[in-house]
């Protein structure tokens, strides 16, 4: 099998990253998920799983919280999920994505196992929307997952390669995702705030009721600062599972990932570094915690990430209204007397008309344009949006056209943003280093 072969493969299970369902679909549940592990010997058991919910800054903490595990010279495995130009980025191990080769030979493994088994299969297209009523279920297992396979993936990875820790990245919410089977006994809770509301909630306290469902019994649980709606559901779950909740706070000390929530993100992956010394007796030493946070050993790509050029790019893949505002927040710190331009890109299932409020307190002049994916919401929504917010609105095509328009008007120093979807950033960052 080739990695285009492998790629092709994934490609056929139904990608709900892409789509978008009901809630009350019953794609959502976590049989299909523990049948693979099943089918696999439960490979999970092979390491310490531990799980990352929230809104905003998942990615950032793990981040983080491997670099120190790394420092400590702990075997560790990340599995995050969107990827931005590689489905490889989402398994990491030692601060890198997997090979391609090693990549091929997992997805060949899973073929040859799921090819044995009668295990209905549903082709879905993926270039049209869902309703309830698209997927037609005759049993449980039917529809396997992209994301559950890869999930499985990250895995048998781990168990492979004898990590000692894995960090999972939870897809969305938490108590319905392929991650929660882990059952870990420590997770991370980054803050919470509104994010698919369709699916999880139309409340922040709906919504961390989903995300603090990972605390299972007699588990340990660390938060950043939370809301107090947030914080009560949080508590409510430890609460009822006998869990043991620890409160982190940023640190004190610069950090490795620009943008001042990045201390944040530090505090909690140091708290969590902290749980694991003290409860589960990992090594882990003061110094690596200090070096894991203010000089990670690799980089993690599209978090306020900055391409110096005439003109420079910065690319942020703030994705829900809280995350756009801490962005502004940041830019207005460091770089309120350069000129700039925004280029945006929303999924439909996201508040893009509360975004683009927050973003033109900072930006007069924004690029509107479809991120590469079905669930992108059509330009004419975003225009209608954007108008009296900003002074001038431009559409484009394609995030190609969006880049070279906004090099023509800007000058040589004016500062480019490229945010509001994950896959916006994944094509722009492809083209800008190209």
């Amino acid at each position: 099998m080739r990695y285009s072969e492998s790629l092709r493969y994934l490609n056929s299970f139904l990608n709900l990253e892409r789509i978008t369902l009901r809630p009350n679909n019953r794609l959502w549940n976590l049989k299909r998920i523990k049948y693979l592990l099943d089918l696999f010997g439960h490979p999970q058991k092979d390491f310490f799983p531990l799980l990352i919910a929230g809104t905003k800054g998942k990615g950032s903490t793990g981040f983080f919280l491997e670099s120190i595990l790394e420092q400590s010279g702990l075997r560790t495995g990340f599995y995050s999920s969107p990827h931005l130009e590689d489905p490889r980025e989402r398994i990491r191990l030692r601060g890198k994505a997997i090979s391609k080769r090693e990549w091929t030979a997992l997805v060949r493994r899973i073929q040859k196992t799921l090819g044995k088994k009668e295990i209905p299969h549903v082709n879905y297209c993926h270039s049209c929307e869902s309703r309830n009523d698209n997927v037609r279920l005759d049993r449980t297992l039917a529809g396997l997952t992209y994301f559950e396979i890869l999930t499985l993936m990250a895995i048998l990875c781990f168990q492979k390669r004898g990590v000692e820790i894995g960090i999972f990245e939870v897809g969305m919410g938490g108590r319905l995702d392929a991650t929660n089977i882990l059952a870990p006994k420590l997770v991370l809770l980054t803050p919470v705030h509104l994010d698919h509301e369709a699916i999880l909630g139309n409340t922040v306290g709906k919504i961390a009721r989903e995300k603090a469902a990972i605390i299972g019994r007699k588990a340990y649980a660390v938060t950043s600062p939370q809301s107090q709606e947030a914080l009560i559901r949080i508590k409510d779950r430890v609460k009822k599972m006998k869990a043991c909740l620890f409160e982190a706070r940023p640190v004190g000390f610069p950090v490795g990932l620009q943008g001042d929530f990045q201390r944040t993100n530090a505090g909690v992956a140091a708290r969590a570094a902290e749980v694991l010394r003290e409860n589960f007796g990992f090594k882990i030493s003061e110094n690596a915690v200090h070096e894991g946070l203010k000089s990670p050993r690799a980089a993690w790509p599209g978090r306020f990430e900055f391409f110096c050029g005439k003109p420079s790019f910065l690319l942020d893949a703030a994705h829900n209204p809280a995350s756009v505002e801490a962005l502004a927040r940041n830019l207005r710190r460091l770089y309120a007397g350069r000129k700039r331009i925004l280029i945006f890109s929303a999924s439909k299932d996201k508040n893009s008309a509360l975004m683009l409020k927050i973003l033109s307190r900072f930006f007069s002049r924004v690029i509107l344009v479809p991120n590469p994916t079905p669930k992108t919401q059509e330009i004419h929504v975003l225009l209608l949006q954007a108008r009296g917010f900003f002074k001038e609105i431009f559409p484009a095509g394609s995030v190609s056209e969006a880049l070279e328009l906004a090099k023509r008007l800007v000058d040589y120093k004016s500062l480019v943003v490229v945010t509001g979807s994950f896959y916006l950033i994944g094509d722009a960052r492809k083209k800008i280093r190209s």
